[in-house]
């Protein structure tokens, strides 16, 4: 019985975690000069790039937690001092959303850019 709830506690686990794999691609916001670069396997998002041409800048962000549909990241910007934390939901497969700690109640919608086009 105990190797039967391992078995399905590993099983349910896998599958929460194969999600992570839809915040996978390049994403952008309205009102943003950046650009959200997401890399995920199937199992986990390795990283986050944030990337204005205008500005020429790179953002790298913190990964603090991961779920199946949500991610937690924190983000500091050494030349104005910006700091904060932001949620990213998955909402379908070309949309995700995003909440930034220093902005409360405000969402800002990122859509997938198709960059096979």
């Amino acid at each position: 019985m105990k190797n039967l709830i391992i078995a399905l506690f590993i099983t349910l686990s896998s599958l929460s975690l194969k999600a992570q794999e839809k915040f996978n691609g390049v994403w952008k916001s309205e009102g943003t000069t950046y650009i959200t670069t997401i890399l995920a396997s199937e199992y986990s998002v390795l990283s986050i790039t944030n990337t204005s041409f205008d500005e020429l800048k790179i953002l790298k962000e913190n990964i603090l937690k991961q779920t199946s549909s949500e991610l937690t990241t924190s983000i500091y910007n050494k030349d104005n001092g910006y700091a904060a934390e932001i949620e990213y939901r998955v909402l379908d497969d070309n949309t995700i959303s995003s909440t930034y700690s220093t902005f409360p109640g405000e969402t800002y919608i990122l859509k997938k850019i198709n960059v096979n086009k």
